[in-house]
């Protein structure tokens, strides 16, 4: 079979091209080892949270800020992309998020400010609409930790939280009453919460406490049912709830991931995961790539394009060595700053390494050592593509929602 378009990767950048493809009709499948990094994520997309990047202050112009680093940084990504194709990209993605049925709110012309589990304000781009709730504008903040959940303690929370914003902040503990004899994570919790009765008596030790308020409380409101389960708390409450990312695993993030895979699939998008890219044949261009299935033979793969979006140093799409940083498929060469790290680790202007990658062209077709196109039909997304850090801008998602679009477009193109 030839297909449209081969994606390798199942992350958010992957996800963004196949979300290209589907919507022009194009014969698609997805190969992936495993399930990307989507699931562990905040749920939440950055375009672009600090520039300069050093100050640490939340970029609010996200336009005006954009436009700075495109003019400074010519090997960015985002310079690569353009603003147009940007915002297209994300405007794209919040009219399908409403057809997937997980609506997201937001905008590329600025950033709001969201808390976090340890109670810190960041900035954030687009967000779940049931996590549209401004804590600036909030009379009253309460914060509510789960006994059984780990991670998550709201004395913490509240304290930072009251540094942050200047004013007091409550906090309780709460339990659903649950006998286990292991840890429970966000993802436990969620799956309980959406049974009435464990939520019921999570209500009961809430209702004193909460009227009136906005309730933060841990994403943990439901996997699935999530709907049911958010507008039960916010009507019973009589108050405002929203749900703050915890660490992995991450409910958001897991909802956003099932829910494009989900819709992925209902449009016709072949995913096989479980299996690694490991050959390919070609030239000038990509003639077809294989997986090896568990019982050692090759399964081939032709296609007309092919987009690499296989991640980075953290998803080992790069893997590294002693001496050098591969890229795992095709070989590409890898960019990576002299030197690597700084002794430093908490150095204000980042951990070179982090901006390690592939480097494309304007079209993200890879290019070698002389600036010369390695394969025509191949192009290069996400986390894969080095020229920026994701770390200390705080643009990860935002650089795989944009290029994943683009380097499906190009791979369309015609």
């Amino acid at each position: 079979m030839l297909y449209d378009l081969v994606i390798i990767g199942a992350g958010l950048a992957g996800f963004s091209s196949a979300l290209v493809a589907v919507e022009r009709g194009k014969k698609t499948v997805i190969l992936a080892r495993g399930l990307g990094n989507l699931y562990s994520s905040s749920g939440y997309i950055d375009l672009l949270g600090y520039y300069p990047a050093t100050e640490r202050k939340p970029l609010l112009s996200l336009l005006e800020g954009l436009n700075r680093l495109i003019d400074e940084k010519p090997a960015h990504p985002y310079s690569l992309v353009g603003t147009d194709m940007i915002k297209d990209a994300f405007s794209s993605f919040l009219s399908i998020s409403e057809v997937m049925g997980l609506p997201y709110g937001g905008s590329t012309y600025k950033n709001v400010i969201m808390p976090t589990a340890v109670g810190s304000l960041v900035p954030t781009t687009l967000f779940p609409k049931t996590a549209e709730r401004d804590v600036f504008e909030a009379e009253k903040i309460v914060v509510a930790g789960i006994r059984e959940l780990i991670d998550f303690f709201p004395a913490y929370t509240a304290g930072n939280l009251e540094i942050a914003l200047e004013r007091k902040i409550d906090f309780y503990w709460v339990n659903i009453g649950i006998n286990v004899h292991r840890e429970l994570n966000s993802y436990d919790i969620a799956l309980a919460l959406e049974e009435k009765e464990i939520r019921d008596r999570l209500l009961k030790q809430l209702k004193p406490i909460s009227k009136g308020s906005l309730l933060l409380i841990p994403a943990v409101l439901g996997v699935k049912r999530w709907k049911e389960v958010i507008s039960h708390m916010e009507e019973e409450l009589e108050c405002k709830v929203l749900e703050i990312p915890t660490f992995p695993p991450s409910v958001m993030g897991y909802r956003l991931a099932e829910t494009l895979l989900n819709y992925l699939k209902s449009k016709g998008v072949e995913i096989i995961t479980g299996y690694s890219v490991d050959y390919f044949k070609g030239d000038k261009d990509v003639e077809e790539v294989a997986i090896t299935m568990s019982n050692g033979r090759l399964k081939k793969f032709k296609g007309k394009s092919y987009i690499l979006a296989t991640g980075g140093i953290l998803g080992e799409g790069l893997q590294v060595y002693p001496q050098e940083i591969k890229e795992t498929i095709f070989s590409l060469p890898v960019i990576s700053p002299e030197p690597p790290s700084r002794e430093d680790f908490f150095n204000l202007e980042g951990q070179p390494f982090s901006s390690t990658g592939v480097f494309v062209n304007n079209s993200l077709q890879p290019l070698d050592r002389t600036g010369k196109v390695i394969f025509n039909n191949l192009f290069v997304s996400g986390a894969t593509l080095g020229g920026y850090d994701p770390f200390l801008e705080k643009s990860g998602n935002g650089v795989a929602l944009s290029t994943g679009y683009k380097a499906a477009l190009m791979a369309l193109k015609g």
